[in-house]
């Protein structure tokens, strides 16, 4: 079966997934896993030993559906443990919490509204380096667009920033500028590669966002800049074919900022 994922092209068969898997030891289960030959595997760990990917640069839900695809079974269950993994040490017995037993202090009704606007495609110039489109000097969220692939997933990429301009400028220099974080340079890699093999990025921005009612958020505030970024990334990752290259670890992280 022909596929992408995290951007790379891969050609995988249900035994090529089990040779990849001899002499491997299942980890703990946290949530999904799949059963093969009998043995329960997490759904990161098998599509991680098939590609070589770094499992960071996938989801779970886009190895459910890959695996699914293969055949395999894929199950969910928060607390089972994969055969052969050494047992846990059993817990001592709790309290049950019930936290309808406890007072409501006040509510919190958050609504995020903001308009996605085209900025422009991103190409690669001379000397091989992205080449962003013109961009304001002000604060605000942007997404790279990186298309469908073949299986009709797509791949997208978002983050937030004090100054657009500057951000943009931060991807462009990341492989030389070994001082940049290392998520500019994860998805200053991402870029190239996709540019090199002759894919498209669409990129966009919002300068933007209204909370509640209507009321225009200050984009200045770098709490105001997560909700919205935290909040897009969390449409994103619910949307049905789509794959986001964010890393929870990395959302809430100064990406805005180097």
């Amino acid at each position: 079966m022909e596929f992408t994922l995290a951007s790379r092209s891969f050609d995988l068969t249900a035994d090529l997934v089990r040779r990849k898997l001899t002499d491997r030891v299942p980890e703990s289960i946290k949530e999904y896993w799949v059963e093969i030959d009998g043995v329960r595997w997490p759904v990161k760990q098998v599509m991680a030993l098939a590609t070589g990917l770094d499992r960071r640069a996938f989801q779970s839900q886009n190895s459910r559906r890959l695996l699914e695809r293969l055949g395999f079974s894929v199950s969910q269950g928060g607390s089972v443990i994969s055969a052969n993994a050494r047992s846990a040490k059993p817990r001592a017995n709790r309290a049950a919490f019930d936290a309808e037993a406890l007072d409501v202090l006040e509510s919190v009704d958050v609504r995020v509204t903001f308009d996605w606007l085209r900025a422009g495609p991103v190409v690669l110039d001379a000397e091989g380096l992205p080449k962003f489109p013109s961009l304001p000097r002000l604060p605000g969220l942007y997404r790279y667009d990186f298309g469908l692939d073949d299986a009709g997933v797509r791949t997208l990429y978002i983050g937030e920033s004090v100054e657009l301009m500057r951000r943009a400028s931060n991807y462009r220099n990341a492989k030389t500028d070994r001082s940049r974080q290392r998520t500019s340079r994860r998805i200053h890699k991402e870029i190239v590669q996709h540019l090199l093999a002759g894919g498209s990025i669409e990129f966009a921005i919002a300068t933007g966002v209204s909370i509640q009612d209507g009321e225009d958020t200050d984009l200045r505030l770098k709490s105001a800049r997560r909700l919205a970024e935290n909040a897009a990334v969390l449409r994103a990752q619910t949307t049905p074919a789509t794959q986001v290259l964010n890393i929870d670890t990395d959302i809430g992280q100064s990406e805005g900022e180097e």
